[in-house]
C-alpha cells in the first residue's frame, strides 16, 4: 500500500496478527491507535486503550476523539452472546428484531455490523488487513510441506468450511475423504483441531486410507475487512498433534501469519499446506 497521511484505529483481538498489522500501518505512514478486544502487552510506537463493548458510545467517542480516519479490525475475537446481541441492537439504532428491523445474525456477522456503525458515526474509512498487508494473503498451490494431489479432496474439504460459513457459525471443517468429520463452532479452530485429536485418539477416524484436512474458507456473507480466516506456524504444530495432514484455504481470501515459520514447521512435522480459489457468487 502506498504511503499515505491517515489516522487508523486498530480493533484488536488475540494472535500474531495484531502486530504485523501495526508494523505494517506505520510503515505505511498512519498515526495508530489499537484498541484491545483482548488482553495485550503494550505495542511500542502506538496509542493503546482498551474496549467495553457494553459501551458503544464510548467506543465512538474513542474514534472520535484520535480523529480516526481509518478502521481495521485483526485478531481474534470472541465474543459472549451478550455482547454480540448488544452490537446488533446498537447496529439497528436499539431497536430489536421485529420492531421494523430486519433479523440480524449475531456469530461472526456481529462484528460487519459493528464496523458499518463505526463507519457511519465516526465518518471512517474500512480497511481490510489484506488492503494493508496484501502479502499475507495466501495463493494457490502449495504453500508449504509436502505436494498434496488429491485436489477433489481438498475442494471438498473447502466447500464443506464454506457451507458451514454460510450459517454463520465458523470458518474451518475437517474432513477425511468425502467424509465430515468436524466443522467449526463458537469454540473456534483450536477447539476444532482438539476435538478431531480426541476422535482419533480413540479410534474413530484418522485410521483410513485418506488423510484428515483441515480446511478454512471465508464466509460467502462475510465482508473482507473483518476477520479472514488465518492459519500461521501454530496452527501446523495442533494439527500435526491431533494427525490432520493437510490445511487447505482459500486462496485470495486467507491470510498465512508468521509464514517463514509456517515453512520450516510444515517442512519439519510433514504437513502439506495448500491454497485453493473458489467460486464467490
Amino acid at each position: 500500500m502506498a504511503k499515505m497521511a491517515g489516522r487508523l484505529t486498530i480493533f484488536a483481538g488475540t494472535g500474531a496478527l495484531v502486530p504485523h498489522v501495526v508494523e505494517a500501518a506505520l510503515a505505511a505512514g498512519y498515526k495508530v491507535q489499537v484498541l484491545t478486544l483482548a488482553p495485550r502487552e503494550a505495542i511500542a510506537g502506538v496509542k493503546m486503550g482498551s474496549v467495553d463493548l457494553d459501551n458503544p458510545l464510548g467506543i465512538i467517542w474513542s474514534l472520535k476523539v484520535f480523529r480516526t480516519s481509518h478502521i481495521i479490525m485483526a485478531g481474534g475475537i470472541d465474543l459472549p452472546d451478550k455482547a454480540r446481541a448488544g452490537l446488533i441492537r446498537f447496529a439497528n439504532g436499539n431497536a430489536a428484531p421485529g420492531e421494523g428491523v430486519a433479523e440480524t445474525p449475531i456469530g461472526d456477522a456481529a462484528l460487519a455490523a459493528l464496523a458499518k456503525v463505526l463507519k457511519k458515526m465516526a465518518g471512517a474509512d474500512l480497511v481490510g488487513v489484506h488492503e494493508l498487508s496484501p502479502d499475507l494473503l495466501a495463493g494457490e498451490g502449495v504453500l508449504a510441506g509436502p505436494g498434496f494431489d488429491d485436489a477433489p479432496a481438498a475442494a471438498f474439504a473447502l466447500e464443506t468450511a464454506r457451507a458451514i460459513g454460510a450459517l454463520d457459525i465458523g470458518q474451518a471443517a475437517v474432513v477425511s475423504g468425502r467424509r465430515i468429520i468436524a466443522v467449526e463452532d463458537i469454540g473456534g479452530t483450536d477447539a476444532l483441531i482438539d476435538r478431531v485429536g480426541a476422535l482419533r485418539a480413540r479410534g474413530s477416524t484418522g485410521t483410513g486410507s485418506a488423510p484428515l484436512i483441515l480446511a478454512k474458507a471465508r464466509q460467502p456473507q462475510q465482508s473482507g475487512f473483518v476477520d479472514l480466516p488465518s492459519i500461521g506456524p501454530q496452527t501446523v504444530e495442533r494439527c500435526a498433534a491431533a494427525g490432520i495432514a493437510v490445511i487447505a484455504v482459500e486462496a485470495g481470501q486467507s491470510l498465512v501469519l508468521q509464514r517463514a515459520a509456517l515453512v520450516e514447521a510444515a517442512a519439519r512435522l510433514g504437513i502439506s499446506v495448500i491454497g485453493m480459489r473458489l467460486d464467490h457468487d
